[in-house]
C-alpha cells in the first residue's frame, strides 16, 4: 500500500491499523518518507511523501477461495481509506510471491 505522509490523525490512525492488522498474519515492513509522484485526474504533477507498507500473507494464490479472499480485503481496506482520508485515488497492489530458503 501507498499512504501519504500526513500528520492528521485520520492518517496516523490510519497507518497505525494497517501496522496492527498486519500483525495478526506475520507483521509488515513499512518505507517511511519515499519520494511519491503522481498524475492527478486534472492532470496535475502530485509531488508528495509516502509511507510504502508491504505485507506478506501464507496463502496458495491458486486457490481461488483464498484469493478472493486477498483480493475482497485489498477492496475492503480501499473503500475504508477512501472514506477516511482526504485523496482521490487509493493504490493497493496485490499479488503473489515466493519465498525460498537459502
Amino acid at each position: 500500500m501507498y499512504l501519504p505522509v500526513c500528520y492528521e490523525d485520520s492518517y496516523q490512525d490510519t497507518l497505525a491499523w494497517i501496522i496492527k492488522f498486519t500483525e495478526l498474519r506475520g507483521g509488515c515492513t513499512v518505507i517511511e518518507n519515499a519520494g511519491g509522484y503522481y498524475l492527478s485526474q486534472s492532470n496535475q504533477t502530485i509531488d508528495e511523501r509516502v509511507s510504502l507498507i508491504y505485507s506478506d500473507f501464507p496463502m496458495s494464490w491458486a486457490k481461488r477461495g483464498e484469493r478472493k479472499e486477498v483480493l475482497e480485503y485489498c477492496s475492503e481496506l480501499r473503500a475504508f481509506m477512501l472514506r477516511n482520508l482526504w485523496e482521490e485515488a487509493i493504490l493497493i497492489a496485490a499479488y503473489p510471491v515466493s519465498h525460498t530458503a537459502v
